[in-house]
């Protein structure tokens, strides 16, 4: 390594320490210098040069009491716009974002699994204009979505759940409608488990995330980053189906508890607020059901020893009803027993996990992975 190289690998590193301080809440020079342990006079070179560079932006300084207000400093998140797509059988969820991942707005549509595989992309064009005219954006810098199904960098590669969605190239769909942002595709439980992490409480280092919904899914986080193992196929159990974990909702849409016509139209939500309410035969319904799910997760966390258990999907909104009939039949699984929560994401979780993967995507992007400065901050153009 040359000194010249050696030099500006360092300097890199600098900036992205104030950058990374700057964007963790650090809004005065001393404040960055208490995060990020260097020099006083280093960070004052460094973020000169970011400021002329636009990755941050000073702003006025508050005065308080006597002598020379500080300067502070800020990121330029509302500089540009990011979406994050949630593309399931049922139902189409986007959210639009800046560029630190903070909400601006959602776009939620209906769909079906017999929508035609072309049909189902404009949908989630047309999903994804509605979104940004809504919250007032243009063309956004970076898209992240996450699809039901076996899912690689590029397309979906097997999805049960939508049967003409195999074989998708669901990236380059969306770059060519999209031509500028930069655009990853992933599965859906993978990044409803990282918006578990990233937005959860306590921000936990392992977690093993049961999806329960119409389908389910594993979404697994370890070391604070998504899991997918050597292949990109950790946490799919679809082909063990000894589990009995993917039909376990119809002992809750099957229980003949609540008829077709019930007060919500829908069998599965019949029968839980049916069991909350005291009846014998819902709740053992949902005895059952809890049982199937529970083979599945006392198996992961035996394996993996998590810190954190989240019931995620649309029936974590009656944690308060799943939680403990999980928590008991874990017990018997398990030789320690995780922290058990329902998601406050919900059924949101996999679309905010895509936003959240697209403030790294296009930080990637935009920061690149040489060892000279920080280019000027600007849109995105690279093929991600």
């Amino acid at each position: 390594m040359t000194a010249g190289t050696d030099l500006g690998g360092l300097r890199r590193i600098n900036e992205l320490a104030v950058l990374g301080a700057i964007r963790g809440g650090a809004e005065t020079l001393t404040e960055v210098v208490r995060r990020t342990g260097l020099a006083r006079a280093s960070v004052g070179e460094v973020t000169r040069d970011l400021v002329a560079s636009g990755w941050i932006s000073e702003v006025a300084p508050v005065v308080r009491g006597r002598g020379r207000p500080a300067v502070r400093y800020m990121y330029p998140a509302a500089a540009g716009v990011l979406v994050g797509v949630d593309v399931g059988a049922f139902n189409l969820r986007v959210v639009a974002g800046d560029l630190n991942g903070r909400v601006l707005g959602w776009e939620r549509r209906a769909t079906t699994p017999e929508l035609p595989a072309g049909r189902r992309i404009e949908l989630i064009a047309v999903a994804i204009a509605e979104c940004l005219r809504a919250v007032g954006q243009g063309a956004p810098w970076g898209i992240v979505a996450g699809s039901t199904g076996r899912v690689d960098d590029r397309k979906v590669v097997l999805s049960a759940a939508i049967p003409d969605w195999t074989g998708i190239e669901l990236r380059d769909q969306l770059r060519e409608r999209f031509p500028g942002s930069v655009v990853g595709i992933g599965n859906d439980s993978r990044l409803a488990a990282l918006a578990e992490q990233r937005l959860g409480p306590g921000r936990p280092e392992s977690l093993v995330l049961l999806q329960a919904g119409r389908r389910t899914g594993l979404g697994l986080v370890l070391n604070s980053r998504p899991h997918t193992g050597f292949g990109g196929t950790a946490g799919d159990l679809s082909r063990f189906p000894a589990l009995k974990w993917e039909a376990a909702i119809e002992y809750l849409a099957m229980s003949g508890v609540a008829p077709s016509g019930g007060p919500t139209a829908d069998p599965v939500a019949d029968t839980l607020n049916a069991a909350i309410e005291g009846s014998p035969e819902a709740l053992a319904a949902v005895r059952r059901y809890i049982r199937m799910l529970a083979n599945t997760a006392g198996a992961v966390v035996s394996i993996l020893d998590p810190e954190v258990l989240v019931l995620g999907g649309s029936l974590a909104a009656y944690g308060e009803l799943l939680l403990p009939l999980l928590a008991s039949e874990l017990e018997l699984l398990v030789l320690r027993m995780p922290r058990l929560e329902a998601s406050g994401l919900g059924a949101d979780s996999a679309a905010l996990g895509a936003l959240c993967a697209a403030v790294e995507l296009v930080d990637a992007a935009l920061l690149g992975d040489g060892s000279g400065p920080l280019p000027a901050h600007r849109r995105p153009t690279v093929s991600t």
